[in-house]
């Protein structure tokens, strides 16, 4: 019984051993195989991709382009523009973009401001709240006229990263080269805004009458300027071939401006002036006669159609742009 109980021991213990050399044997093939590959194998201090194709590096672009502006409260823009860069990496270009907001079109909001005609009551028999002529809008037909535009747009110079770049694949079938880049530079836009105008004659010492010339024209009367501010975005870049691609890009460019063409911020400065009676949080587009206090209860204001009136506005695009790669020939790496 003892000698069975000693063999079945040594045969324990055999067993042990080998398993403790096998398991010795593998961790050190393994990392001896991991050593050999990261110092003698064929991929060591190899670049990440052989022969790839630098689509931007020692190129220029140009690219005509359009767009449309997003979010707009009256009116919308399309916008036709060229952007011209010059990459002097894969990664960094530098260039410059020029826009023109060439056609206008008044948005929902507008056309319900120049069609509408009242509330009806009875059966559509009579209407009520019809619309009156006042300071902010002499005219109802005339609504988009005094509305604020966009017109020519600089973006100059203009700094283009690209930190991405790769293959899409369409459907798992058709594989495309693109990248994502990001833009940013100062920006000169030019905006057509209402004509400062101010509903108190100070010659004649009377508020204007609402059917007076001076305030119909005033509804027409147009000044142009240029907005100072910075233009920035993102864009997906599709390459055709080796020199032609489509872009899709947002553009933003935030300022303030008056859109409405009407009196939005001038009550709190204004009021009381030229003998007007104080009106602290009264509407500011009440207009009041300087002869006398006004009665009991009685808002009074003075209406200024000015810088005063402009508020701020995140002003966006989209931008669809087709480009050509000059040399038409790209580098290849090594």
């Amino acid at each position: 019984m003892d000698n069975q109980n000693s063999r079945k021991g040594t045969r324990d213990m055999k067993r042990w051993v080998g398993a403790v050399s096998v398991a010795a044997v593998l961790a050190t093939s393994s990392v001896a195989g991991a050593q050999e590959v990261q110092i003698r194998g064929p991929l060591a201090n190899a670049a990440s991709c052989r022969h790839c194709v630098q689509y931007r590096a020692g190129r220029a672009m140009l690219s005509p382009s359009f767009g449309i502006s997003l979010q707009d409260d009256f009116q919308r823009s399309m916008i036709f523009g060229l952007q011209g860069a010059y990459h002097f990496t894969d990664i960094i270009g530098l260039g410059a973009y020029v826009g023109y907001a060439a056609v206008q079109i008044p948005t929902a909001l507008s056309s319900a401001a120049q069609s509408y005609a009242g509330l009806s009551r009875d059966g559509g028999m009579t209407t009520t709240n019809t619309f009156q002529p006042t300071y902010n809008v002499p005219n109802q037909a005339s609504f988009t006229q005094q509305i604020g535009s966009l017109g020519l747009m600089i973006g100059a110079p203009q700094l283009t990263l690209t930190p991405l770049r790769g293959k899409l694949a369409l459907f798992q079938n058709v594989f495309m080269d693109a990248d994502v880049y990001l833009f940013a530079s100062p920006a000169f836009i030019m905006v057509t805004e209402r004509r400062d105008f101010d509903a108190f004659d100070v010659n004649s010492g009377s508020v204007l009458g609402l059917d007076s010339q001076a305030v119909r024209d005033s509804q027409t009367n147009r000044a142009t300027r240029f907005a100072i501010t910075g233009m920035f975005g993102a864009g997906l870049n599709f390459y055709i071939n080796r020199f032609l691609s489509l872009s899709f890009e947002y553009r933003a460019y935030p300022f303030a401006w008056n859109t409405s063409g009407t009196d939005e911020n001038t009550t709190a400065s204004t009021c009381g002036a030229n003998g007007m009676a104080s009106c602290s949080g009264s509407p500011d587009y009440l207009v009041r006669p300087t002869s006398g206090a006004p009665a009991t209860g009685e808002a009074g204001g003075r209406l200024i159609i000015d810088s005063n009136d402009r508020t701020f506005r995140w002003n966006q695009m989209i931008n669809f742009s087709f480009n050509i790669f000059l040399p038409t020939a790209p580098r290849v790496g090594d």
